[in-house]
């Protein structure tokens, strides 16, 4: 049986039950994988960290439309632009579980349970996607791929708890109706899963886009999916409208925000939704020219709208950014830099992967019978090659990217895998079947770690990686902290990516966090830890510092001591202290350092 013929049988395998028991086996993996973690309460971002304290304010009666964080920058406190929504399953797990386990034990059930809960739900609607795509073994095979994905599984870690789970999921879900035979449903549930995606993260805004211009494609093509087009720009607005007024409330929901779904992108979203079935009435739908012409005019008049009213966001979410936070914080994030910023092995981690998955799409192209079929393939290259691109632009996008090109490394395997089968002898056999599996992401990926370096050479520009983030997170592991939190509480100087977990694991303030809406706060602990001893001992009395708290050798004090060998920072890490900090001694095993402030002598 050849490998196009092979993906024309009939579907025998039950999608559901192979799916739901392969979801089962992802998630005890990662448990096994994670259980140190989850012991420890030891989190894998500071975004988790900060989320947890975020739930635990919630519950602490901390407003439904206040997610600023008044730890952070007091007494003026942190603005956050995240949302609610996120916060929701946690917040009632939190409460369902905590009479029945107390509160640390029931918080670290919740905080493994809510990641493998949405893990099940991506394998589930990623699967229910891609049958409707290219039949139950394909969906399987595909479901499958996700295992051997890490951009993807990274996300989905137990104590992972921040929005990149959910965004995830929505494409899947957006998929799912993307491919609806019934348009009008389809249309909807399509644009309230990006709705959704936009508002616990506006970097959902360029999938608003590509989404709606693949149902325009296919609009374009048959005029029957004028339903799915026109309802799908009317869920993805007034979807947006009403998360935005339940979630941020009245005025908060009328400022024009850049970093979050706010009037600056509603608008235009409106005038989309509007501008097309106006289009429709004059232009009529009897040849494909009108039909290109109609969301031609609808985007037009989207785009100006926004080009009017945009002001100081067309600039980005970060474009107003404080000239040193924006020098020293955002352009060392390496997650949210373009690929040719990123390290050899890292760009080839985002590049190749999904040109091996439109490869099998063109192979599905070419292999598929009726022109039905064949559509829908086109339908997923377009959209794999938008992720695509949006990746190469934002490092951290490349977990979608791969997503949508894991329906065509299914195809090529399935193509291949058959071949590689009957081979002659057996190690032909093995050698063949053992080629295939360098196809897959994690083989692309073990393949380019053997033969690409992992850093780039520029020691002035130093990023963030994965490996040192975790490290610096276990420096700031509730287990790690208790000394620190037995002290005082106080306002501490402590860099960007610990502060998250010392307000997670103690009573204590920091000035800022790795968070940009407190641009001030972090321009504070920027300055402070790159400028002189006495340059930071002024900062440090104007915000009313008790403690100074690092970790040693850790990222983001080296990439200080680096770019000002003889600032505070590196003093901190190479001596000599100042006089006016005395050690903190911490508890055996604790790596942190702690140092007490004092303003003796100042004016």
């Amino acid at each position: 049986m050849t490998g196009s013929s092979r993906l024309a049988q009939p579907d025998r395998w039950p999608l559901l039950p192979s799916v739901a028991a392969f979801a089962f086996l992802l998630c005890l993996a990662m448990l096994c994988i994670s259980w140190h973690a989850i012991t420890s309460f030891g989190f894998h971002d500071p975004d988790d960290a900060l989320r947890y304290v975020e739930v635990r304010d919630f519950l602490g009666g901390q407003s439904w439309f206040d997610v600023s964080q008044h730890r952070i920058n007091p007494p003026v406190g942190g603005p956050m632009h995240w949302s609610r929504l996120v916060d929701l399953p946690i917040a009632a797990l939190m409460l369902l579980l905590r009479p029945l386990f107390g509160v640390a034990t029931a918080d670290r059930i919740t905080l493994t349970a809510v990641p493998m809960l949405l893990t099940w739900a991506l394998c589930i609607m990623f699967a229910l996607a891609v049958r409707r795509l290219g039949g139950t073994l394909t969906a399987i095979t595909a479901t499958i791929l996700i295992s051997l994905s890490i951009p993807i599984l990274i996300q989905f870690q137990p104590m992972r708890i921040d929005h990149h789970g959910w965004q995830i999921l929505m494409a899947a879900i957006a998929l799912w109706g993307l491919y609806d035979s019934d348009m009008r449903r389809g249309g909807i549930v399509a644009g309230l899963a990006v709705a959704f995606w936009m508002h616990v993260s506006s970097e959902g805004l360029p999938y608003a886009a590509l989404f709606g211009g693949v149902i325009a494609v296919a609009f374009i093509r048959d005029k029957q999916v004028w339903a799915k087009l026109s309802l799908y720009a009317g869920a993805l607005a007034t979807g947006s409208a009403a998360l935005l007024l339940v979630t941020r409330g009245w005025p908060e929901a009328a400022l024009p925000y850049c970093d979050a779904i706010s009037p600056v992108y509603l608008f235009p979203m409106l005038a989309v939704a509007l501008s097309l079935p106006v289009a429709h009435r004059f232009l009529g739908t009897n040849n494909w020219t009108r039909r290109a012409i109609i969301p031609f005019v609808a985007g037009a008049v989207g785009a100006a709208l926004y080009i009017l009213i945009g002001g100081k966001c067309r600039a980005g979410p970060f474009g107003t950014l404080d000239p040193i936070v924006y020098k020293y914080w955002y352009l060392n994030v390496s997650e949210g830099r373009p690929v040719w910023e990123q390290s050899p092995l890292m760009a080839a981690i985002i590049i190749v992967p999904p040109l091996v998955g439109a490869l099998g799409m063109l192979m599905a192209l070419k292999a598929a019978r009726d022109p039905e079929h064949r559509f829908r393939w086109f339908q997923m290259l377009l959209l794999s090659g938008g992720a695509y691109a949006v990746s190469l632009l934002v490092m951290r996008a490349v977990s979608t990217s791969y997503l949508m090109a894991l329906p065509g490394v299914a195809i090529i395997i399935l193509i291949l895998l058959p071949k590689a089968q009957g081979l002659a002898t057996a190690p032909a056999r093995i050698f063949a079947t053992a080629c295939l599996c360098g196809l897959t992401p994690i083989g692309i990926s073990a393949i380019a770690a053997a033969l690409l370096p992992a850093e780039t050479d520029s020691s002035l520009s130093p990023k963030t990686s994965s490996s040192t983030a975790a490290s610096e997170q276990l420096c700031a592991a509730k287990e790690k902290l208790s000394g620190f939190a037995a002290l005082p509480k106080g306002t501490v100087m402590a860099p960007l990516d610990i502060g998250p977990a010392i307000l997670a694991f103690t009573l204590h303030s920091v000035i800022g966090t790795a968070h940009h809406r407190n641009s001030a706060g972090m321009r504070d602990v920027i300055l402070s830890f790159m400028g002189s001893a006495e340059q930071a001992r002024t900062l440090m009395k104007r915000h009313g510092i008790s403690y100074v708290a690092f970790c040693p050798h850790r990222n983001e004090v080296e990439t200080y001591t680096e770019l000002r060998p003889r600032g505070f920072a590196h003093r901190l890490e190479n001596g000599p202290l100042p006089s006016w900090l005395t050690p903190v001694p911490m508890r055996p095993g604790e790596a942190i350092r702690v140092y007490r402030v004092s303003y003796a002598g100042m004016r």
